[in-house]
């Protein structure tokens, strides 16, 4: 091991130890082999020296279309082998998903969540961890599954958020269990509101938000841990009451809910639906900024905000003022407002209000 400056970081140096920014946020984890996103996410937070493993090793090879320098970041990212069999693997685990949410609903087969659960393991380490698990799902946003690849993508970023805060490996497997459960309840309500491909009225929201009740009385009484039964029933519960089904106040949401809650909320918005095109991240990254103290656990929507908009460091966006350009620093005080290189410009939106991210692309 040994310590390198930031100035002289390479391809295929590995990190040795977690890299985290002065005020304690995670950059990348241990054993990353740094490929150039990688050290410009490092340059962004204007970090020194990091500690890397005394070996190099090869940076995986990722094959790109002839024109692949004209292309963005998340052009290449789904060019490559690595993006093309974890969208396949994750579709094929929804497809069986489904099937054992089905037979669990029936009482054909038993709920073990060591089974459960193993796939999504599987997943995050083709994803390559944190520093590469928001990257496959922000690009995987053209599929409209409202339960199944949900499930596994509301799994998967709770797993991320729990290790994020640092918490004890059962309450990381906790959370990851909890977020693929969430919305069991969902095999449990008509599945032609599911399945809807225009906006539910009022009345069939008050059906749907059914799933909440139901899929917890189908677990209440199976020996499963009682946080991942808290899951199901209070994903949709926010601190200051104006959840639903028991408008829970504060702590009394389940602290592993908690983490659920609000990974729910960000994959559901930032996912294509049925019925409308997908939220811009940072429109969601936006209203959890407004809303985040009041409605969710601070310590899980803070540690939240402040992971997320490093895995866009380095992407492409739209602007509001129809300029292109790459997304460069974060700014701790405006998360959602970076700086953005667009040609020779650098547009700094925390200070230029009126102009805001439209898309990732």
């Amino acid at each position: 091991m040994k310590l390198v400056s930031v100035d002289k970081l390479e391809p295929g140096l590995v990190v040795s130890e977690n890299i985290y920014t002065i005020d304690d946020r995670l950059v990348l984890t241990k054993g990353t082999v740094l490929d150039e996103k990688d050290i410009a996410r490092i340059k962004a937070h204007s970090l020194y020296n990091i500690f890397v493993e005394d070996q190099k090793k090869d940076v995986p090879v990722k094959k790109e279309t002839p024109s692949s320098e004209n292309l963005s970041y998340a052009e290449k990212l789904k060019s490559t082998e690595e993006f093309i069999r974890f969208k396949q693997h994750i579709e094929e685990n929804a497809e069986e998903l489904e099937e054992a949410f089905r037979m669990i609903a029936n009482d054909t087969m038993p709920l073990d969540i060591e089974k459960l659960t193993e796939p999504v393991y599987h997943l995050f380490v083709e994803a390559g961890g944190t520093a590469g698990i928001f990257d496959m799902i922000h690009n995987l946003r053209d599929n409209s599954d409202e339960v199944y690849m949900h499930s596994l993508n509301v799994s998967l970023i709770s797993n991320t958020l729990a290790s994020w805060m640092r918490l004890s490996t059962d309450e990381i497997e906790l959370a990851t269990a909890g977020g693929l459960l969430h919305d069991i309840g969902k095999m449990l309500v008509p599945q032609e509101l599911v399945n809807k491909k225009t906006p539910l009225t009022e009345y069939e929201q008050r059906v749907m938000r059914e799933h909440v009740v139901r899929g917890y009385e189908l677990v209440k009484d199976k020996d499963i841990d009682v946080h991942i039964k808290n899951c199901i029933l209070m994903h949709h519960e926010m601190r200051d009451g104006s959840g639903y089904p028991l408008a829970l106040k504060g702590e009394q949401i389940d602290e592993i809910a908690s983490i659920v809650v609000v990974s729910n909320i960000y994959d559901e918005l930032t996912s294509k639906r049925l019925y409308r095109e997908s939220v811009c991240p940072f429109t969601v990254i936006e209203q959890f900024e407004k809303q985040g103290l009041d409605k969710f656990s601070p310590n899980v929507v803070m540690t939240f905000l402040s992971n997320i908009v490093n895995t866009f460091i380095a992407n492409r966006v739209l602007l509001s003022n129809g300029q292109a350009g790459e997304i460069i620093f974060i700014n701790p005080e405006h998360l959602s407002k970076p700086v953005v290189k667009c040609g020779t410009e650098y547009v700094d939106l925390s200070a230029q209000r009126e102009i805001s991210i439209i898309s990732v692309i």
